[in-house]
């Protein structure tokens, strides 16, 4: 097995979950690979984002892993080096609530709706499947990105409405761009991620009860 130099990185504003730091000891304990950990707190986030690529760029990393500091990988992100892939997200639930009767979350692995212009969740949620888009709370990019000149002018940044709205968020915009530039995406249902979140409880009961009584 070819061992790799893989930059891992948790951008945050000086606080980071537990679990984050158990995944964090896992991956530095194990010796596959040659693992560099940093934790850096620039704001914005996409701003965050841009400093660790050049970080990236500045080392002879060959993979970049990062996880936000409420979105630890359930299992060892690690593993997926070996499968040499551009791109791949480890899928998050994310609480979304909608209509009464409708399951309250998503996992942020998505594909492209042309007639909508709008991205649906994928609905094989098994092993590794080629996606158009990814959540970007934890994931795994080869070097290859980003020795591309394009995916080095702000990758990560937002594209906005005229007024100034938000259009799309950094991980869309994100991967727009990256399948722009021919990269494939993937998210591996066998490596799905916790998420921390503040929920209003009652609003939970509401929605579970709401799809139990259907």
């Amino acid at each position: 097995m070819l061992k790799r130099k893989v930059l891992v990185s948790v951008p945050n504003v000086g606080w980071l979950h537990k679990h984050v730091a158990f995944a964090l000891l896992k991956l530095q304990q194990d010796k596959r690979h040659d693992v560099t950990i940093i934790l850096p707190t620039h704001n914005p986030l996409e701003n965050n984002q841009h400093h660790i690529v050049n970080d990236f760029l500045k080392g002879d990393y060959d993979f970049w892993i990062s996880f936000d500091s409420d979105n630890p990988p359930k299992n060892n992100v690690l593993d997926l080096v070996d499968l040499n892939r551009d791109i791949i997200g480890c899928p998050t639930p994310v609480w979304h609530t909608g209509k009464l009767g409708e399951r309250p979350y998503y996992w942020n692995a998505y594909d492209y709706v042309k007639e909508e212009d709008a991205y649906a969740e994928h609905k094989e949620m098994e092993g590794l499947q080629k996606v158009d888009a990814v959540g970007t709370g934890c994931f795994i990019i080869s070097r290859r990105v980003f020795l591309n000149k394009e995916m080095q002018k702000g990758a990560f940044t937002r594209k906005l409405n005229p007024d100034g709205t938000v259009l799309k968020g950094n991980d869309i915009s994100f991967c727009e761009r990256a399948t722009e530039q021919g990269f494939e995406i993937f998210a591996h249902y066998g490596y799905p991620c916790m998420h921390f979140n503040e929920i209003e409880a009652t609003e939970i009961i509401e929605h579970f009860n709401s799809i139990r009584h259907e």
